[in-house]
């Protein structure tokens, strides 16, 4: 996905990412899928208060996931949104250019290394 001139191809990431995008979307939908029918399961009343708590507890978990699911498809989508803005790959804090290689790893990113590393020092 890097050039030899070290330079991201925004055509290949755009494909990557909308690739990911769709993978995260279908992921969405399974686990959404899978929380609904627990909840049913659920409504056909628990055998007893063990059962009833086990039943609670996956829920959680399962609500847990797709809220992480959620949360990656919007960063996905929001990268889309800067790709087709033409400001992908530059940092939100400095402006300069995003390294190729944080960008190939991790093509939602929004911050350089340093700008990202002086956010959380101050959260």
């Amino acid at each position: 996905m890097t050039t030899l001139e070290g330079t991201l191809d925004m055509a290949q990431l755009g494909v990557l990412l909308r690739a990911r995008y769709e993978e995260a979307a279908e992921q969405v939908r399974v686990q959404t899928e899978a929380v609904a029918q627990l909840r049913r399961s659920g409504d056909q009343g628990p055998g007893d208060v063990a059962d009833a708590g086990t039943m609670v507890s996956d829920t959680e978990q399962q609500d847990l996931l797709t809220a992480a699911l959620d949360d990656h498809m919007r960063k996905l989508g929001e990268a889309l949104t800067r790709l087709e803005a033409g400001t992908l790959g530059t940092c939100n804090g400095c402006g300069l250019p995003i390294p190729p290689a944080r960008m190939e790893i991790m093509p939602w990113v929004t911050h350089c290394v340093k700008c990202q590393a002086a956010a959380e020092r101050w959260r």
